[in-house]
């Protein structure tokens, strides 16, 4: 049965903007059962009408299905999600009679969302839709790299940080004895640095803390804010990955290796195809613009 009403009719306040509680019962509530009751609703496919636009029944059960609920919900809820779409609309006709698309901000705003979403629309077409790896791919990759594939070991360490080079030489035998390590924090300064993994700390650092036995002391490392000395107090080794842990990660790179590969390539033929032309004295003259001398930055500076 079709019925008419304002807006104003169409339900209560409290539901046509739910509160965040409000709206989160009402997600929970929706389902599949709410769809295909839809489904089976008979007349036009047109379920609403506010002012001169037209809100599909279709477009009603398409924005259900989006929320992905669970099932088993309450008759009274489709009223509601068809309720906020009337809300949207009755905003969107507003804003229009407003003539806020005329505004020159705004309608650059309109310009860049409309190109954003054509750029997106074509690289999806053209690009991520051609990307294919199959399990045959990873395995493939696997088989020529499961020597490399691996779960990178890492330490659990503590610092130590003394003030200058005199005391760390006082202090830097006792470290090693039971105990003397904490002592010595408790004194100065210092505290757990948590895990560190392999690969994560530049080569010149990789001796204070890799390739070494638990409860090491390495150092002494000057830095900026004092000598520091470290203590390994857990070695957890790097272990090679099965082909089933590796899997998963080893499709998410050849996917992305994919697309950077054929996005490159889709560039490349429409550079092919476009006469391009750059003002090589214009680009100068804006490479010499933000330059920190031309922009007025002194010396030195950062």
């Amino acid at each position: 049965m079709k019925q008419t009403s304002n807006a104003g009719q169409a339900a209560p306040r409290a539901l046509t903007n739910p509160g965040p509680d409000l709206r989160t019962g009402i997600l929970l509530a929706l389902g599949l059962s709410l769809l295909a009751a839809c489904h089976k609703t008979s007349g036009s496919g047109i379920i609403a009408t506010v002012g001169e636009q037209q809100i599909s029944r279709e477009e009603l059960v398409r924005t259900i299905s989006a929320m992905k609920l669970p099932s088993k919900v309450p008759a009274s809820v489709p009223s509601d999600v068809l309720n906020r779409l009337i809300d949207r609309a009755l905003i969107n006709q507003e804003a229009e009679r407003e003539g806020l698309a005329n505004d020159p901000s705004i309608s650059r705003k309109i310009r860049k969302s409309r190109e954003r979403i054509l750029r997106q629309a074509l690289l999806d077409k053209k690009v991520d839709s051609q990307v294919h790896v199959t399990d045959a791919d990873v395995k493939s990759y696997y088989d020529q790299h499961k020597s490399e594939i691996r779960q990178p070991g890492y330490v659990v360490v503590r610092q130590l940080i003394l003030p200058d080079t005199k005391t760390a030489q006082s202090v830097g035998q006792s470290l090693k004895r039971r105990h003397g390590f904490s002592k010595a924090i408790a004194r100065y300064k210092g505290g757990p640095v948590g895990k560190i993994f392999e690969g994560t700390v530049p080569p010149q650092f990789t001796k204070y803390f890799f390739n070494l036995p638990s409860g090491s002391v390495t150092g002494p490392l000057p830095l900026k804010d004092g000598v520091h000395f470290f203590k390994i107090d857990k070695v957890q080794p790097g272990r090679l990955l099965s082909f089933d842990e590796a899997k998963s990660g080893i499709s998410q790179f050849l996917t992305s290796q994919q697309k950077q590969e054929r996005y490159q390539a889709f560039l490349n033929s429409l550079r092919a195809k476009t006469k391009i032309s750059i003002d090589q004295k214009s680009l100068g003259e804006v490479m010499g613009a933000t330059t920190p001398a031309s922009t007025g930055a002194a010396s030195g500076t950062r």
